[in-house]
């Protein structure tokens, strides 16, 4: 290595004093942007998002619901939320064909041969699966899967046989291991089931719990129905502390809604808990009418537009600068 001498030290250092501000600007990297501590999510399209960035509410991940049935990877989903700059996506992966909700909850949890929780543990499903983490793969962000979700619940057929339950789940993750998709972060997303006993609620989550190896986030839905279904934030409150301390995972809330009456004041009651709870790493907003809604009697008006509701947006302006600090 070529030595440097004091006088010429003296002279690079009054060249670079003489370099113009420009040019002394180019040597220093500017130092990357802190990830947010918070993030805000919806279920939309990427290739609809001006309504949210106008809105000021631009999400920054988009999600989705794809189910087996379909046989086809969310290719176009994917390489649209990388052009949009998107570094994460959040998938929510339904291993049935799906039943229309009028149809009522009875139909809707029939056993699916093919789809069962069994029959994807035996490696029915393992060319999709395969295909699909693959795909996956090739996203330059993160992907947030959220596999067969609120299975403690009595309205979908994943939800029959938590022995198989969980033997279905490790082999998916052991798949996506297999397939290289070290991207992907495996969401176990629950639901609040607000009208069981505490103790019951409990009891039926423990039961799917597939174990810490192969779980990364947790996740658990929170809408508010309305009417006889009114549930304020303060009843999903002490549910998500007690899933954080069993489990130590960082949470986020995978479906997020509220009936149109009162929407404001629950959303400022949602931003006020999240400021308690910074393991709530994400807010996913659900836009679209719920199955349940469909299904249950006497519930408010859910089909609102946040995009198009200044005052619901601008609660939800602050929730995202509060994600940032």
């Amino acid at each position: 290595m070529r030595r440097v001498t004091r006088p010429a030290l003296i002279l690079l250092a009054f060249g670079a004093m003489l370099l113009p501000a420009a040019a002394q600007a180019q040597t220093t990297a500017p130092p990357p942007a802190a990830a947010p501590a918070r993030t805000f999510g919806a279920y939309v399209d990427p290739w609809n998002l001006a309504p949210w960035r106008q809105a000021g509410i631009g999400p920054q991940y988009v999600a989705r619901f794809e189910a087996f049935s379909r046989g086809a990877t969310v290719h176009a989903f994917i390489r649209e939320a990388e052009a949009q700059g998107l570094g994460s996506v959040l998938v929510s992966w339904e291993p049935w064909r799906p039943v229309p909700p009028e149809l009522g909850v009875e139909a809707q949890f029939a056993s699916q041969a093919g789809y069962r929780n069994v029959d994807i543990a035996a490696g029915a499903q393992d060319d999709y699966i395969l295909a699909f983490a693959r795909d996956l793969a090739t996203y330059p962000g993160t992907v947030y899967l959220r596999y067969a979700h609120e299975m403690n619940g009595t309205w979908y057929p994943w939800s029959r046989d938590p022995i198989a339950y969980r033997r279905a789940w490790r082999h998916v993750v052991r798949l996506f291991e297999s397939a290289g998709a070290h991207n992907v972060r495996f969401v176990w997303s629950v639901n609040p089931s607000l009208f069981l006993p505490a103790k019951d609620w409990l009891r039926s989550v423990r039961v799917y719990w597939p174990g810490r190896r192969y779980v990364d986030v947790l996740g658990s839905t929170m809408i508010n129905f309305g009417g006889k279904k009114a549930y304020p934030v303060k009843r999903f409150e002490p549910r998500l502390s007690r899933l954080h301390k069993l489990y130590r995972r960082p949470l986020m809330l995978t479906e997020v809604k509220t009936a149109r009456a009162g929407r404001v004041r629950r959303l400022r009651d949602l931003r006020a808990m999240l400021r308690r709870r910074s393991w709530i790493r994400s807010v996913t907003w659900f836009q679209s009418q719920s199955r349940a809604a469909v299904q249950l009697d006497d519930v408010g008006a859910g089909s609102w537009d946040l995009t198009r509701d200044a005052a619901a947006a601008r609660v939800v302006r602050g929730i995202i600068r509060d994600g940032r600090r």
